[in-house]
């Protein structure tokens, strides 16, 4: 090569002081443009990197300011009373519980008011993108840079350092505005795509202005610039398009390693990309800072959580593993461990999200006084065909564990809400069971509002009952006089379900909330399980884990029910979901 990676000496930032101008072949018009905001090169940080980080600082701390009114809605009930407040509240819940499914390409949308708030994106950058015009110097001696190449990379530039915090488990985000990590991974991955196609938008134009100008091989041949940029492209190529929810979802565990390793040949070859042109390298400076924290908070909380924790695992009907793992840690119900299986050969060099499904103290008499995690994890591939494999095994049954957490669970308190319905599809009983527990407990002691709990549990075979059965149980008889408990139990394969407490029902059989458990034969139908819950007076709240199928047909239905609240033809004054799903 010509040159070397970076210029020398090695700068901070690059100077602004304009060179290599020749004004007297531009006329007047120009040399003003070149000059101006928006055309100029030696600005063009300030006018469009700048923009990009007020705007992504803007749109964060107006929902910063929407978590503080939820939380203090939540404490004090003032503005519960209110019916603008309600109809306000209502329509962004609809928003927010919405999804589409496209069947043709088995795409299930993020709820809409995600895709409203990646729409804003798209359009505020392509309005940054193209609404300066020319993008190309009418006159050579304008400079080498085509306007629209300068400005697309600037705004690449700038998205780097969101991008990467939205993907952080740490997630300063996340603690300000009260959206787990794992909510916020959609704007990752759309942050993702916006900076790929602005920084093909910065590109091409130098391809195609070189190649008319027969200058692309000297160039290429003598500025590292061109070369640096194939060597960021490229990686970033791989990292957008092998996200891509199909291959991602089927070959996770591979896709986790490979993103890692091509972020961290994408970034460096990024930052000598931009050989500290401007205030370039100072978005790479936050950039690792902010990741920088994330990563030795979470790692440092792993450390502190200790290095002794002993899972045991125990094989369960219908291809179950059961977890336990004895533990100081305390948590809220319905949060999850990143657990670290340090005894299973190659898995322990990743760690893998699971839902707790017991309660703090929950084990506490009969563990010498320590917190006991009980994980439920459906044996699929990966990890979870490995734990299978030794719980059905005859040998080793324990492993040591690494525990990285808490994170997520419900951003509400359940128990200020009249009445709480909890809805599971499968294994996605694990994170409902310990809402309705935590309820339980806190109506004994005389610390919530709610007066009626159903739960609701779609499983494929009947084996799988055993998993809870014995749990949800004790839940019913334990409940406090003033709290009405009832579980539905419905099983999917067809067979005739033989109910003690209750006489056989179908699958369009009505469930009413009573102190029974019940089992159903068939799907629940749960558009009409929903409207009849939200059908009497008070306030409601709805948390549901399963399938995507059955995540999506539970948010439609309670946007229904939100929109009647909007046109003032519901009986009951608000609604809160909280819907968690199986990966994200």
């Amino acid at each position: 090569m010509g040159r070397m990676w970076l210029d020398h000496p090695v700068l901070w930032h690059s100077s602004r002081i304009s060179s290599g101008y020749n004004s007297t072949v531009m006329t007047l018009e120009q040399f003003k443009l070149i000059r101006s905001r928006w055309h100029n090169w030696y600005t063009a940080d300030w006018d469009y990197a700048r923009a990009t980080v007020y705007f992504f600082c803007a749109g964060i701390a107006f929902f910063i300011l929407v978590n503080i009114l939820f939380q203090l809605g939540q404490r004090t009930r003032l503005f519960r009373k209110a019916p603008l407040y309600s109809k306000v509240i209502a329509a962004s819940r609809a928003l927010g519980s919405r999804q589409i499914y496209v069947p043709v390409v088995d795409y299930y949308s993020p709820p809409l008011s995600a895709v409203v708030i990646v729409a804003g994106f798209v359009i505020f950058f392509a309005a940054l993108t193209f609404a300066a015009h020319p993008y190309v110097w009418p006159n050579v001696a304008m400079g080498h840079s085509p306007p629209i190449a300068t400005r697309s990379g600037w705004i690449s530039i700038a998205i780097l350092p969101f991008l990467l915090v939205f993907a952080t488990k740490v997630n300063l985000v996340g603690m300000f505005t009260g959206v787990s990590h794992e909510k916020l991974q959609v704007y990752h991955r759309w942050t993702a795509w916006i900076m790929y196609i602005t920084s093909l938008i910065h590109t091409f134009p130098f391809i195609v202005q070189n190649i008319r100008r027969g200058e692309m091989v000297e160039n290429w041949n003598t500025s590292s610039f061109y070369w640096t940029g194939v060597a960021a492209l490229v990686p970033q190529t791989w990292l957008v398009f092998m996200s891509w929810g199909p291959i991602r979802n089927r070959y996770y565990e591979t896709f986790k390693k490979l993103h890692f390793i091509a972020s961290g040949i994408f970034v460096p070859a990024l930052f000598i990309h931009c050989d500290f042109r401007l205030t370039s390298w100072d978005y790479f400076w936050a950039s690792a800072a902010l990741y920088g924290f994330s990563w030795f908070a979470r790692y440092g909380r792993t450390l502190i959580n200790g290095l002794t924790s002993d899972a045991t695992l125990e094989a369960l009907p219908d291809n179950m593993v059961k977890i336990t793992v004895p533990t100081k840690l305390k948590w809220r119900p319905g949060q999850h461990f990143f657990v670290r299986f340090l005894d299973l050969g190659i898995h322990a060099a990743s760690s893998h999200p699971f839902t707790v499904a017991s309660l703090p103290g929950s084990g506490a008499e009969k563990d010498g006084g320590r917190n006991v995690i009980e994980i439920y994890a459906r044996v699929l591939g990966g990890i979870t065909a490995r734990l299978g494999a030794v719980a059905k095994s005859g040998g080793l049954k324990t492993s040591r564990v690494l525990l990285d957490g808490p994170y997520g669970g419900v951003e509400a308190k359940l128990d200020a809400y009249d009445r709480v319905l909890l809805l599971a599809g499968g294994s996605g009983v694990t994170f409902v069971v310990p809402l309705l527990l935590d309820i339980v407990r806190g109506s004994k002691s005389g610390k919530t509002m709610c007066r009626a709990v159903q739960i609701v549990w779609a499983v494929r075979s009947i084996d799988a009952l055993s998993w809870f059965d014995d749990i949800l149980s004790r839940a019913v008889k334990s409940a406090p006089e003033g709290l009405m408990v009832s579980v539905s139990y419905y099983v999917t394969d067809g067979s005739t379900i033989i109910d003690d407490a209750a006489s056989t029902s179908t699958k369009d059989e009505k469930v009413v909330a009573d102190d029974v458990i019940s089992k159903h034969a068939g799907r629940p139908i749960l558009s009409g399980i929903i409207k009849e819950f939200c059908a009497e007076q008070g306030t409601v709240a709805v948390a549901t884990c399963g399938p995507d199928s059955f995540n999506l047909d539970v948010g439609n239905a309670v946007s229904e029910c939100e929109l009647a609240i909007v046109r003032g033809k519901s009986v009951c004054s608000e609604i809160y979901l909280h819907s968690e799903s199986y990966s994200w």
